[in-house]
């Protein structure tokens, strides 16, 4: 029988996010929106839980305000005639790409995703779901992936590209 897989869970650089608070809430706290929970310095997702003498704070999670300022961390277009003939099945995996991220990070989610004439762009509310999505459709289709980081800001573009010869 294999041992269970221990999921690791990533630091994540509070001084470059704007939205994400400097001091945290004091107990706990739910987004009213999404329903993850702020316990422990940390965002889950996971009913809500706690002791009667402890006062439990609404608020709007990180994400929830990114996704309703609309203030995306990462873009990936995907272009090529490729897409033509599988368009739903990598928007299939990449909203299952963004379920299972959130699952580990509620904060990782999918802020739009955009078609326009032939290709197709996804903001992020993170840097890093824009480069596992990236990694994603280059392990699943092959495909050309380039990744550009910004130096100031935590921002990450990422482009996939295939044409149908590759």
């Amino acid at each position: 029988m294999k041992a269970p897989r221990m999921l690791k869970r990533k630091s994540i650089d509070t001084e470059k996010d704007p939205y994400l608070p400097k001091l945290s809430p004091r107990g706990m706290a739910f987004c009213g929106k999404c329903g993850a929970i702020y316990k422990g310095k940390r965002w889950s997702l996971g009913p809500v839980a706690a002791a009667p003498d402890k006062k439990i704070t609404k608020v709007l999670c990180p994400a929830c305000r990114k996704i309703k300022d609309r203030f995306p961390r990462g873009f990936v277009t995907i272009k090529g005639s490729f897409l033509k003939a599988h368009k739903q099945e990598m928007l299939n995996l990449i909203r299952n790409k963004e379920l299972r991220a959130c699952y580990l990070n509620p904060l990782e989610r999918i802020i739009k995703i955009t078609e326009r004439n032939k290709e197709i762009e996804i903001q992020t509310t993170t840097e890093k779901l824009a480069q596992r999505i990236g990694q994603m459709l280059k392990k699943t289709f092959s495909g050309n992936v380039d990744y550009k980081w910004s130096s100031d800001v935590k921002l990450a573009r990422v482009l996939w590209s295939r044409d149908d010869g590759q």
